[in-house]
């Protein structure tokens, strides 16, 4: 099988749970993009309230590179083109996931920086780091 059709040979589409990935995986950004607009009181690169500098790491994080990258890596099954523009796709994508992942880590260490807090403190920012390492890498 070549992986452009949606068909596995047990006749079965991929269809209603690709919908449904779709579905929770925009409701999960509108959610998050909501929480950090509503009950964090914004997004911001510079700002003198810091919170706001932060916020930018979970919807670039979750937006950017969980969700952009999810589109990226299903894009073969979700795009209805020649092989050529989905690779294209696919490329632009995960290109655009890691870039925007990137920024996210931007803003979570100048954060950190401008409020006086270590970097790399928890396991969380080592498995980020070690997560988007090896997306790149890949």
């Amino acid at each position: 099988m070549d992986g452009s059709s949606s068909s596995s040979s047990y006749g079965v589409t991929a269809r209603p749970v690709i919908l449904l990935v779709q579905l929770f995986g925009v409701t999960a950004c509108v959610l998050i993009i909501y929480w950090c607009l509503h009950y964090g009181g914004g997004l911001a690169f510079h700002s003198s309230k810091k919170q706001l500098i932060f916020n930018v790491h979970p919807v670039f994080m979750f937006v950017g590179f969980i969700f952009v990258g999810t589109q990226g890596i299903l894009c073969y099954k979700i795009v209805p083109a020649k092989k050529e523009v989905q690779k294209l796709l696919h490329l632009a994508l995960l290109g655009l996931a890691i870039s925007l992942g990137a920024i996210g880590i931007y803003a979570v260490f100048k954060f950190h920086n401008e409020s006086n807090i270590k970097n790399m403190y928890s396991l969380h920012s080592w498995l980020g780091i070690g997560a988007i390492s090896l997306f790149g890498l890949q």
